[in-house]
């Protein structure tokens, strides 16, 4: 039987020495990203990479590279590689992916939009004066379909116009006369279309959030748990204080209500009955009506003078309870 024989492509050395290292960033970083970089100049990409040194580092490789060295390294880090289109750059870094995008999205920068590109969002121009010279700038705007005009010795246009909705294509008229008026419809930088992290891939949409929004709901629950721990009584390092200032306050208001002789309240307890003696001054100064024949109580039960003395029993109790609340 003859011996088979098989034919292996061969892979350059330095393919191989590239994929190596990409996966030994890949096993040290704590985040993995696929960047895409289309119509972001050479120069404008150099700037980038020196904006996010620090914090995050691009490779540009090819995507058949950038392949090998996913589907090489970590199992769960493989599906990263269906992200790969187009023109395609790693990103590696120890932020988290939420920072990496955040980074990314301030980086971007206004720029022109080109003629058959479609507009990524409502490109509006406003009513009002140009900086334009009178002359031919306004039969271009004219044509681009801007109603212009010339008033004061100034270009104005006269209302607010839309010159492309979002998702149309943008012709050349529009395209140039866009980029003549200084008005820069796109954002351009590295668009972050996926990160691995601690065994999960989180896609862009995962990575926008309302940070704003997110810290106001967080401070509102803090508010209302706060508020509700101090209302139940669940003792915290964070509620106790509060909670013994709210049993200070009960217990003074307890004290003058009841009239209990506390260490510590008298002055407050006197002045309460100066007021409350006062106030039955006045109501005694004027005629005052016949008083009523007094009507003699009954002879208390053993019973009920047992519990009597229970109550006064319970009411010292009280009373010296509350004094060591107020020292």
């Amino acid at each position: 039987m003859a011996a088979e024989t098989r034919h292996t492509a061969h892979i350059p050395e330095w393919k191989v020495k590239e994929v190596e290292e990409l996966v030994g960033m890949i096993k040290k970083s704590r985040v993995v990203g696929i960047v895409g970089f289309r119509e972001i100049p050479a120069d404008n990409l150099q700037q980038l990479r020196g904006a996010l040194r620090g914090n995050a580092e691009i490779r540009v490789v090819r995507n058949t590279i950038a392949r090998r060295a996913l589907e090489s390294s970590l199992p769960d880090i493989g599906p990263l590689a269906d992200f790969i289109e187009d023109q395609t750059a790693l990103l590696f870094s120890d932020d988290n992916p939420f920072k990496l995008n955040a980074l990314l999205e301030k980086s971007k920068r206004p720029m022109p939009i080109k003629a058959g590109a479609r507009a990524p969002k409502d490109i509006v121009v406003e009513a009002g004066e140009t900086s334009f010279s009178p002359g031919p700038m306004v039969g271009k705007l004219q044509a681009a379909g801007i109603p212009a005009a010339i008033k004061s010795g100034k270009v104005v246009i006269n209302q607010k116009v839309t010159l492309a909705k979002e998702g149309e294509v943008v012709s050349a008229k529009t395209a140039d006369i866009l980029k003549t008026m200084e008005i820069f419809p796109r954002n351009v930088g590295l668009e972050l279309r996926a990160a691995y992290e601690g065994g999960l891939i989180f896609g862009v949409k995962d990575l926008f959030i309302d940070v704003d929004g997110q810290i106001s709901k967080l401070s509102r629950a803090s508010a209302t748990a706060f508020s509700f721990a101090v209302k139940v009584g669940y003792a915290t390092p964070q509620t106790i204080g509060p909670m013994l200032q709210k049993a200070q306050t009960e217990a003074r208001a307890l004290v003058l209500d009841a009239g209990l002789p506390v260490p510590g309240m008298m002055e407050m307890l006197l002045a309460k009955a100066a007021a409350n003696a006062k106030a039955l001054s006045s109501l005694a100064s004027g005629e005052a009506a016949p008083a009523a024949a007094p009507v003699a109580a009954p002879a208390a039960s053993q019973d009920e003078a047992e519990e009597k003395s229970e109550e006064k029993k319970d009411e010292g109790d009280t009373a010296a309870g509350l004094g060591a609340l107020f020292g």
